[in-house]
């Protein structure tokens, strides 16, 4: 599944090490990480105190997920490959896993915000 999500968007590397063995962990491990923020966000900060409920505090929690996408991508990519320096295959497989991390957070916000007492309408 996450090997097609990343080939639509970066295509097919002449490398199969991606599509073998770092796809598949990296996405795995971005939508676990995405929805454990989100639960984090609505479920433990938005029953706790009537602070954690406002957008500013959503977008940051988004912005987040996002820098582990891309951070996390790069980083499990230039470890799998044993490359020193990144390349533009990289570091756009980096720019979809961001974009990946912010659509999960956003789908399960939508899912989960309704368990919030204080954070049912972050962010709208």
């Amino acid at each position: 599944m996450f090997v097609s999500l990343y080939e639509l968007w970066l295509g097919q590397n002449n490398d199969p090490i991606y599509a073998d063995e770092i796809f598949t962990p990296v996405g795995l491990i971005t939508l676990l990480f995405s929805l454990g923020l989100v639960a984090l966000f609505y479920l433990i900060l938005g029953r706790w105190k009537s602070v954690f409920y406002r957008t500013s505090h959503w977008v940051i929690t988004l912005i987040i997920a996002g820098i582990f996408g891309y951070g996390y991508a790069v980083w499990y990519a230039l470890d799998a490959t044993g490359m020193e320096d990144t390349d533009s295959y990289m570091q756009g497989f980096g720019g979809v896993n961001l974009l990946y991390a912010l659509i999960y957070f956003f789908v399960f916000s939508l899912l989960l915000k309704r368990f919030s007492i204080f954070a049912k309408r972050t962010p709208f």
